[in-house]
C-alpha cells in the first residue's frame, strides 16, 4: 500500500499505476467506498494507455479513520494536494455519487487549470429539491435531512444484479466502515448546492444517470448538462442500471467513458 500524509496529518492511500506519459484518469468513489470499487474500470482502461490513479478518502477504505475533516471541501482540499504531491497534470476527473460533489468543490476552490475533462456518474451537483432545482434526492428534506443519512446504510442502491466476476473482482479485505462516525459528512454532502460550480465549468463533462436509480430521477443529467457551458459536454442515461453504473453495466460504463474521452481528445487536436 501506498500512502500519502495531508496537512493535517491524515494518511491517505492512494494507488498509482499505468505508463508515466499516460493521460491520467482520478477515480474517485462514493461515500462509504474504497479504491477497490473501480476494479472493473482500472484494466479496461490500463490497456488503453491510460495512467490511473484511485484513492481512499480520510475515514474510508485503508486511509486513516480519523473523526475529523469530515466535509465534502476537506475530501477537494485532500485530492488537490495529492495531485500536488505526484506533480499530476490535465487530469481526467471521474466520480461516483459523492465523488462527484468532491470534484465540483475542487473546482470551486481550486479552479480548472489542471482539469481535462470531468465525469460525473449519478449524482446531481444538487441534493435538495427547491423552486430552482427540481432533480435532487427523492423525499430529501432540510427536515428529515438527519435522518435520510442515518438510513442511508440501509438504503438499496442497485437495480441491475451485479455478476459474480465483478463481485469477485472487487472483493478485498476492507476494513469496516463507520456509518455513524462519518455521518457528518453524508450530511454535508445532502446540504451542498454546486449549480453554479456547473455554470462557471469550461472543460468537457460527461454527466452519466442510472435510468432506474433508487436515489435520483434520471432526468437530472440533462438538467445538469443544459446548465453547462462546454459544447462537448454530454448527458447520458445508462437505462437499466441503479445508483452505480460502473458495476452494474461494467461493459457499457466503460465504452461510455472511452467514447467521450476520444471526443474531447479529437477536439484537442484540431
Amino acid at each position: 500500500m501506498t500512502f500519502f500524509k495531508t496537512n493535517d496529518n491524515v494518511r491517505l492511500n492512494y494507488q498509482l499505476q499505468g505508463p508515466y506519459d499516460g493521460p491520467v484518469i482520478v477515480f474517485s468513489t462514493g461515500y462509504s467506498g474504497d479504491q477497490a470499487t473501480w476494479n472493473m474500470q482500472i484494466p479496461y482502461f490500463l490497456e488503453k494507455g491510460y495512467r490511473i490513479l484511485t484513492w481512499d478518502y480520510r475515514a474510508h477504505g485503508h486511509s486513516d479513520q480519523v473523526d475529523y475533516g469530515l466535509r465534502i471541501a476537506r475530501l477537494a482540499s485532500d485530492l488537490n494536494e495529492l495531485l500536488t504531491q505526484l506533480h499530476l497534470d490535465q487530469v481526467i476527473l471521474v466520480g461516483h455519487s459523492m465523488g462527484t460533489m468532491v470534484h465540483y468543490a475542487y473546482v470551486s476552490l481550486f479552479g480548472q487549470k489542471r482539469i481535462r475533462a470531468i465525469v460525473s456518474e449519478d449524482q446531481p451537483p444538487k441534493m435538495l429539491t427547491d423552486e430552482n432545482w427540481f432533480y435532487g434526492r427523492y423525499d430529501l428534506t432540510y427536515a428529515n435531512l438527519e435522518q435520510m443519512a442515518e438510513d442511508f446504510p440501509k438504503t438499496p442502491l442497485i437495480r441491475k444484479r451485479i455478476s459474480d466476476d465483478v463481485k469477485r473482482a472487487i472483493s478485498d479485505s476492507h476494513p469496516k466502515f463507520d456509518f455513524k462516525a462519518t455521518r457528518p459528512l453524508i450530511v454535508d454532502g445532502m446540504e451542498q448546492d454546486f449549480t453554479d460550480v456547473v455554470r462557471i465549468e469550461t472543460c468537457p463533462h460527461l454527466f452519466i444517470a442510472g435510468g432506474k436509480s433508487p436515489l435520483y430521477d434520471a432526468h437530472q443529467a440533462e438538467a445538469a448538462r443544459s446548465l453547462h457551458q462546454n459544447a462537448l459536454s454530454q448527458a447520458v442515461v445508462l437505462d437499466e442500471c441503479g445508483h452505480i453504473p460502473h458495476l452494474e453495466d461494467v461493459e457499457k460504463f466503460n465504452r461510455t467513458l472511452e467514447a467521450f474521452f476520444i471526443t474531447v481528445r479529437a477536439s484537442e487536436e484540431e
